[in-house]
């Protein structure tokens, strides 16, 4: 395991405490400039434009129903929830095979996709527009 160097506290950690990018023009060895700690610091989990640019670094799509599966899930206590609990989870979930070909350039697609079932379900169900 290889150790980087944190941008923003001045450290050196290993590099299970820094985020994953797919962006490697920007990021060459394939992990954000920051560890978890300090990129997370400001991110307010039910406030998408405090981690959207985290998304977008990491170059992976915003799934908003994906975003909030996972706080239904682990934000049940706002005291108990920081800003590294739904996002680790989620750039994790990104990684998975559903998402891995996704990129932050395919957000409004994905999202349209998901409304387009929600819709399709819906209709099913009886429900018109």
């Amino acid at each position: 395991m290889a150790d980087y160097y944190c941008e923003k506290c001045n450290r050196t950690m290993n590099e299970n405490q820094f985020y994953r990018s797919n962006n490697l023009e920007k990021y060459p060895t394939g992990f954000l400039n920051q560890c978890k700690k300090c990129i997370s610091m400001h991110v307010d989990n039910w406030k998408p434009d405090t981690y959207l640019w985290i998304l977008q670094e990491a170059d992976v799509p915003y799934v908003p129903d994906e975003w909030n599966k996972l706080l239904a899930t682990y934000g049940k206590d706002p005291t108990k929830i920081t800003g590294v609990t739904i996002l680790g989870r989620y750039l994790a979930k990104m990684r998975l095979n559903q998402h891995r070909k996704y990129r932050w350039k395919d957000t409004e697609f994905l999202q349209q996709l998901n409304n387009s079932k929600i819709e399709e379900t819906m209709r099913r169900q009886g429900f018109d527009e």
